[in-house]
């Protein structure tokens, strides 16, 4: 949910909080869109300004300021994004895992990482709650700790 609140002076405040169903959350970021009631209006600032009248600084005016191509430029920044090693892409999988999960996934994955000095993954609590999880190699290895 997205909370935004208004004030302008003499006047009661504005509160606004729309469910979100498109908004993009990223592990450094959360993406939302929000369309102007008027497209006439250009915004040199969402800030108040002493320069700018009581209406979020919006003017009619035209400007001749350069045109942003900001579909091209979102798409760039997503393939900028996407651009990850296979470590990152796997870690990054593991960290959704974790944070999607309930908390007897998130206990079921700690306890074996701690205790097996991960060497073991499990998202199963009942089998890994009450039991001690030892360290174990691939098949074919051998287990060494230093």
């Amino acid at each position: 949910m997205l909370s935004v609140s208004v004030e302008v002076p003499g006047e009661a405040p504005y509160h606004l909080q729309p469910r979100l169903s498109g908004a993009s959350i990223l592990p450094s970021k959360i993406e939302v869109r929000l369309a102007k009631a008027d497209e006439q209006v250009t915004w040199t600032s969402l800030e108040y300004t002493s320069k700018a009248n009581n209406k979020l600084a919006a003017t009619t005016t035209t400007t001749t300021t350069k045109k942003v191509d900001w579909d091209k430029l979102e798409a760039e920044v997503k393939e900028e994004e996407e651009v990850v090693d296979g470590d990152a892409v796997v870690n990054r999988f593991f960290q959704q895992m974790y944070g999607n999960g309930d908390e007897d996934m998130r206990r079921a994955m700690m306890k074996p990482y701690v205790e097996s000095n991960d060497t073991v993954l499990s998202t199963d609590w009942k089998d890994v709650g009450s039991k001690k999880i030892e360290a174990s190699a691939p098949e074919g290895m051998e287990w060494e700790y230093r």
